[in-house]
């Protein structure tokens, strides 16, 4: 008789084929769930104090560091009560490399400076999607100014008045800048190529 853990087998017996059960897939992508922080906290760089909801640094860099958003881990020694404990607050602001604001205070103000960790916020999927859409936009607006030709054309206005006219022309696929500037020269009319 062989002895598995949490099962009996009996010698000759013949091993049961598991049953395959069916996953359900779904295909909505849209309700991906994404953590508000990660769960790898990162070494902060120098040293801490805090009074109320102000954070002063030692040697620091929080505006290199840490975003708005994001949590400091700390180790909070009450002396009174004679305990340790670790707490985490999220920042409010980040003034400078040495001063940071936090949203509500430690359970107790840190007066001799201790280290500390962060924990970054996860980024924002939908801004980031935003911030995707408004590039490609842009590149796009860039890639037309390129295909287009601006000069100025006089047209005749009423007795000795005349007027400049601004014209646009497409351009093809393979015309250079300079082709460009000869086109705008061509006409004579434009004021800084003549």
């Amino acid at each position: 008789m062989s002895f598995k853990p949490g099962k009996l087998n009996f010698k000759g017996d013949k091993p049961k084929k598991s049953k395959k059960r069916k996953e359900q897939h779904d295909d909505d992508d849209d309700d991906i769930v994404v953590p508000d922080h990660s769960s790898d906290p990162i070494p902060g760089e120098g040293k801490l104090t805090t009074s109320g909801v102000v954070v002063m640094g030692t040697e620091t860099d929080f505006k290199g560091a840490v975003e708005p958003g994001d949590q400091l881990l700390v180790t909070i020694s009450d002396r009174f009560r004679n305990t340790e404990t670790v707490e985490q607050r999220v920042v409010n602001m980040v003034l400078g490399k040495t001063s940071l604001n936090l949203v509500a205070p430690f359970s107790c103000d840190v007066t001799s400076p201790t280290s500390f960790l962060i924990l970054k916020r996860a980024p924002d999927i939908e801004a980031l999607k935003a911030a995707k859409q408004a590039e490609r936009k842009k590149q796009r607006q860039l890639e037309e100014e390129e295909s287009t030709v601006t000069y100025k054309v006089v047209k005749q206005g009423s007795g000795t008045w005349k007027t400049w006219e601004t014209v646009t022309e497409r351009v093809g696929a393979g015309t250079s800048r300079e082709d460009m500037l000869r086109r705008r020269e061509s006409e004579k009319a434009d004021r800084f190529c003549k």
